[in-house]
């Protein structure tokens, strides 16, 4: 892997971590978009309410796919959909409760990935490879 290129490796690794979280979250008949709006959407939980765009926001994925995304959660029956009382334009998605079994599990493990991914790395190392990563997102964008 040494005499790849950078975007090479961060491929493989990004592909890497999709294929276990989504091995993980099979169980659960979801995928780790799906895990990753849900978890948004816990964390925000009681503190404000959250839109289609704040997701869409979040997640940096189009209209069309937070669309699809939230449709197929509503049909599994995770998630509820309802126009904004203030602006009729607005989409609030609102948990069902249906995640409660499961979703300090999830959290669980995505934790243990992070420990996983930073095996080895000091702090100091953990923190320059957060910039270096920050640094080259800026770099793209």
């Amino acid at each position: 892997m040494q005499t790849q290129s950078i975007g090479s490796m961060i491929k493989i690794l990004s592909e890497t971590i999709g294929q276990q979280v989504n091995k993980n979250c099979k169980e659960y008949n979801l995928t780790m978009q799906q895990m990753k709006i849900l978890h948004y959407l816990k964390m925000n939980e009681g503190k404000k309410e959250s839109s289609q765009k704040d997701i869409q926001d979040f997640m940096r994925i189009s209209h069309p796919t937070v669309v699809n995304i939230l449709r197929l959660m509503k049909e599994k029956g995770f998630i509820e959909i309802s126009t904004s009382q203030e602006d009729k334009r607005m989409r609030i998605v609102k948990l069902t409760g249906q995640e409660e079994g499961f979703v300090k599990q999830v959290i669980t493990e995505r934790e243990q990935m992070e420990k996983q991914l930073v095996k080895g790395l000091s702090e100091k190392e953990q923190a320059d490879l957060r910039r270096y990563l920050h640094k080259l997102y800026e770099n793209i964008t």
